[in-house]
């Protein structure tokens, strides 16, 4: 498995704007928007599509431009870093008051990182699932998008901190 990362940098971004727009006319349409979430393991209803369309569309021409796309993607990414300090407040406030469940997290965690390093790695994550029989439920897409979100900072391992702030 490949480690993932967060898109970043605009350079991320166009390469991801450029794997919605299939047809690379510089415009992402709600069909090709579909199709790439499909691509992803990812199946919106009709109704989440027109959603998506309607929060990325500022414009409210049926079209979503690199501009659209790229100004939807860091908002997000601001939300995405705002919730993870929310989290790990939480997180700090946990294991003060209930040690016992920070020891039952660690235990999990303890189940992926296989080397003791104080780390999941991709690998890890792949073999603890196939270990459980999960490959069927969880295809290599949707793990590599599991461990994409866990690994907040991404920097391709997901350290106790992040593992937590995934599962609770």
């Amino acid at each position: 498995m490949t480690p993932v990362r967060y898109i970043q940098t605009n350079e991320d971004y166009q390469s991801a704007f450029d794997y919605f727009d299939v047809n690379k006319d510089g415009h992402i349409t709600v069909h090709e928007l579909e199709t790439a979430m499909n691509k992803c393991g990812v199946y919106p209803t009709k109704l989440e599509l027109r959603i998506i369309m309607n929060q990325m569309d500022k414009d409210k021409n049926g079209l979503i431009t690199f501009d659209e796309f790229s100004s939807m993607m860091r908002l997000q990414r601001k939300e995405q870093n705002s919730q993870r300090i929310q989290s790990q407040k939480r997180l700090i406030n946990l294991s003060n008051e209930q040690p016992e469940i920070k020891k039952e997290l660690l235990d999990q965690f303890r189940l992926f990182d296989k080397d003791n390093d104080g780390f999941i790695l991709p690998e890890e994550m792949k073999n603890l699932i196939n270990e459980l029989r999960l490959g069927k439920n969880f295809p290599e897409k949707v793990v590599d998008q599991l461990f994409l979100e866990a690994d907040t900072d991404g920097d391709g391992k997901i350290s106790f901190e992040e593992f937590v702030i995934a599962v609770i």
